[in-house]
């Protein structure tokens, strides 16, 4: 009983005399550990939190990859598109989702949906897409075109080559640093292949 009573004493005294020596001779909360008072660890200009990677924040940058379009049979088609997604930023950006219609000589042939927005803090987060810093992503969609849902097949190209489409929407992502987020929604407005 009494070595317990010991050990003890000697705990908080040490964990006092660290506490006693932050508070006089450096700021505890600070982000650059040589202020902390632990230079000969060899920590200098280093920072905790990477508060740089949302000061300076651009969006996410979106292009096409690649669309695809067959007929599959009467009244039917087949589409695919694939987004590419650039973070020309230093920290990770988180996609949410992206909204397109794809038009083809003014008509609209496709539109959909890739991801979902999450509706609050407890909503599942299986449908958003992280891109890190300076790093790139792939996104892909694919649907079966029918004409019943005013969606005119006879405007999918037979042959890709030749096809240009246009595709529009938005997309929706969020920065991440540190404790903080940023975000928004970015509309888009692409002609693929480009002319």
């Amino acid at each position: 009983m009494r070595k317990w009573i010991v050990a003890s004493v000697i705990i908080i005294a040490v964990i006092s005399i660290i506490i006693i020596s932050a508070v006089l001779f450096g700021n505890i909360q600070s982000t650059d550990f040589a202020k902390v008072g632990l230079a000969n660890l060899n920590f200098s200009n280093t920072k905790v939190f990477n508060q740089e990677a949302i000061r300076e924040s651009k969006p996410p940058e979106l292009s096409i990859k690649d669309i695809r379009t067959g007929i599959v049979d009467d009244g039917k088609g087949n589409f695919s598109i694939i987004f590419n997604i650039f973070n020309p930023n230093k920290g990770t950006v988180i996609v949410e989702s992206i909204s397109y219609n794809v038009y083809s000589n003014s008509t609209r042939i496709a539109s959909g949906d890739i991801g979902r927005r999450p509706e609050g803090f407890v909503d599942a987060q299986d449908s958003i897409f992280p891109v890190i810093g300076n790093g790139t992503l792939i996104l892909k969609d694919k649907k079966i075109i029918d004409s019943a849902n005013n969606q005119n097949v006879s405007q999918i190209g037979r042959n890709n080559d030749t096809s240009k489409f246009l595709v529009n929407g938005s997309y929706f992502f969020k920065q991440m640093g540190s404790f903080q987020s940023t975000g928004g929604e970015k509309a888009f407005s692409i002609i693929y292949p480009r002319p």
